[in-house]
């Protein structure tokens, strides 16, 4: 039988799927949640950009 392992995708502890939802091991799952959420300006200033950058890749 074939065991997949995958990584945290902050730390890079390596545990089955089912032990790491969202790909975040406990510690830091926690960490994360524990983190303030962006401020509706950031939100705007990030989408323009990504908007931006999607423009740039657009063939000619």
């Amino acid at each position: 039988t074939h065991r997949t392992l995958i990584e945290c995708t902050t730390c890079g502890r390596p545990g089955q799927p089912q032990a790491l939802p969202d790909g975040l091991c406990r510690p830091c799952r926690t960490t994360h949640t524990n983190e303030t959420h962006p401020q509706p300006t950031e939100i705007a200033d990030i989408k323009a950009h990504m908007a931006n950058l999607r423009d740039l890749l657009k063939p000619v």
